[in-house]
């Protein structure tokens, strides 16, 4: 698996060093993107990075399986959504939650409840989730 990281055509999106709304999806060249999450961090490359770190320690974090980050042909991207300013101690309430539930119902991504930011808990739903949606996109084959 090949990891995007805030990249752009010219270079890495600073917007990414500072807080805000992003996503995680999984590409395919030539398929429909499957959006795995939506967040919001005060500093969202910080925080995009540990979500990195759970990944590989753990596929399943994303639905995603050991065979998967083997993949080459996939790529797991992460971009932002809104940038926001604003003190710390706001990230987390008011405007800035809604603006991430704002996108959590337009992006519908699939490891997260529909109306909190909240991912699934259950792993093994969040990976046949996941791997259907892969297989209907035509990132993978059934088996």
């Amino acid at each position: 698996m090949k990891i995007d990281f805030f990249e752009t055509e010219n270079g890495f999106d600073t917007r990414a060093i500072q807080g805000g709304v992003y996503q995680v999806e999984l590409l395919m060249e030539g398929k429909e993107s499957i959006c795995l999450y939506i967040g919001e961090s005060v500093w969202i490359a910080s925080r995009c990075g540990k979500h990195l770190y759970s990944l590989f320690e753990s596929p399943e974090y994303f639905g995603l399986t050991a065979d998967d980050l083997c993949n080459d042909e996939l790529i797991l991207k992460f971009s932002i959504v809104n940038d926001i300013h604003g003190k710390k101690s706001e990230l987390g309430i008011g405007t800035y939650k809604e603006q991430e539930l704002e996108a959590i119902k337009k992006y519908e991504p699939l490891t997260q409840l529909n109306t909190s930011d909240r991912q699934i808990r259950d792993e093994q739903k969040k990976i046949n989730i996941v791997q259907e949606k892969m297989i209907q996109n035509g990132f993978k084959e059934s088996k």
